[in-house]
């Protein structure tokens, strides 16, 4: 008779093994991501340990990839699979997803591009069907002989308006979800650590979206995945006070009614789907929520933040920044900030005890030690922004910046559209996005201007 084994591994990390085939999702096993910034609550896992198994079962490897962040598709995992693994593998991403498309390609994989809402047959008894939730946020349904699992990660679908549109696709395709894999915390943050309202409604955010999930696709088991990872950094660390336990998840009101069907794994746990019942699994219940508890409450020390960098190496930097955009987009920055569309970022260093204005026209000044800022960082996170590719996606998502005025992170967010832009837009000569992305820029710019002038 034919067997499916369900495996968590860790974070969003899990494998379905069938007898024909197995499907990974989101390999991230170990090591940091986002500039040391972000780690796995649980250290113990590995991606040496993975790719062994995977060289011995034999059997052919499909790898999901719901996103091309690296807290989904780990940099350290693909350059250990590229050199280690010696089977037949098929990277699966959404189509239209053209940032992960080019992050696989870019590390020589091959690929397979899902149409949205098309099922693709993988193996004898198992098929995935991609769906899209946003630009950049995939989600998939796999069905495993009479077995379906809905895997949502932390962000796809995120209201209750959007829950109920797609189960009630599945409804009309006849198909009922039998697991839901879904998110209860993920690396989101708010501005500042006195912001207590905020915090508080982060920490609801993810609670209040499974509770949705639940209540449209009325899973029978529901296994939490894509919460077991925090900000790691001794600049970023206090962020994680935003996050709900696993325990504060279970107790939160709103998810009162799913307590007997909601099931915590500990990584390296497995079930079989045909005997699985939420009954069943109580034990390895019990067992992995005393296990995260003791994670939560026993995290290790904040790693340091970046070396610290001269303002030498930051006007430089700077220089060679504006240089590159102004030669990729056609010297665009300077006229954006003439135009007011954009205006100089203000960025205070508290490690230099200094503050300085960035200018795509006027390039890095200091200013007064007292001078008013836009964002605070430590100078070696404004050396890591200004100098990587991805410095701006890096130092968002890992949160190692703060606001020091209101709207100070919307400054920030506009003054680096030209970094977003080359990296995610003319990368891909992709001229419609660009001229999308602008004008959503521009329209966005426009009416903030309009509703500031109205009395």
């Amino acid at each position: 008779m034919p067997t499916s084994t369900f495996t968590f591994l860790n974070h969003a990390s899990w494998l379905l093994r069938t007898d024909s085939a197995l499907l990974l999702a989101d390999p991230w096993l170990e090591g940091t991501v986002h500039n040391d910034a972000c780690r796995l609550l649980d250290g113990s896992t590995g991606s040496a340990g993975l790719i062994a198994e995977l060289n011995a079962s034999g059997l052919p490897v499909f790898v999901w990839c719901s996103s091309s962040r690296p807290d989904h598709l780990s940099r350290r995992f693909v350059e250990r699979f590229r050199a280690e693994f010696r089977g037949v593998a098929t990277f699966l991403c959404r189509h239209g997803d053209w940032r992960l498309a080019h992050e696989l390609r870019r590390h020589h994989l091959a690929i397979a591009e899902c149409p949205v809402g098309a099922v693709r047959a993988l193996a004898p008894g198992l098929h995935l069907t991609a769906h899209a939730s946003g630009d950049a946020e995939s989600y998939c349904l796999i069905a495993c002989g009479r077995y379906t699992l809905l895997h949502l990660g932390e962000r796809a679908l995120a209201t209750a308006a959007a829950c109920h549109r797609a189960a009630a696709q599945l409804r009309a395709a006849q198909v009922r979800v039998d697991v839901l894999l879904t998110g209860f915390a993920d690396l989101a943050w708010y501005d500042n650590p006195d912001d207590a309202p905020r915090s508080e409604s982060s920490a609801g955010r993810g609670i209040g979206r499974m509770a949705c999930q639940a209540d449209a696709f009325r899973p029978r088991l529901i296994v939490p995945v894509a919460s077991f990872a925090q900000f790691s950094r001794i600049d970023n660390a206090w962020r994680n006070q935003g996050h709900p336990a696993p325990l504060d998840m279970l107790e939160a009101p709103a998810l009162a009614a799913l307590r007997g069907v909601i099931r915590f794994m500990r990584p390296g746990a497995q079930f079989d789907l045909a005997s699985a019942t939420p009954a069943t699994l109580r034990a390895q219940h019990d067992a992995a929520l005393a296990y995260w508890m003791a994670c939560w409450r026993t995290q290790p020390a904040p790693l340091p933040r970046p070396a610290q960098a001269t303002l030498a190496e930051l006007k430089e930097a700077f220089a060679s920044y504006c240089e590159r955009a102004d030669a990729r987009l056609q010297g665009l920055p300077r006229w954006l900030e003439w135009l007011g569309a954009m205006r100089p970022l203000h960025l205070a260093l508290p490690d230099l005890h200094r503050t300085l204005v960035l200018s795509y026209r006027h390039g890095l000044r200091p200013l007064a030690r007292d001078a008013k800022a836009d964002i605070a960082m430590c100078s070696g996170t404004a050396l890591y922004l200004l100098r990587a590719g991805d410095g701006f996606d890096t130092t968002v998502a890992g949160g190692c910046l703060r606001s020091m005025r209101a709207r100070g992170v919307a400054t920030f967010v506009r003054f680096f559209l030209p970094q977003r832009l080359c990296r995610h837009v003319l990368n891909q000569q992709r001229p419609w996005a660009l001229g999308g992305t602008l004008l959503r820029a521009v329209l966005v710019w426009a009416w903030r201007a309009i509703r500031t002038s109205l009395p």
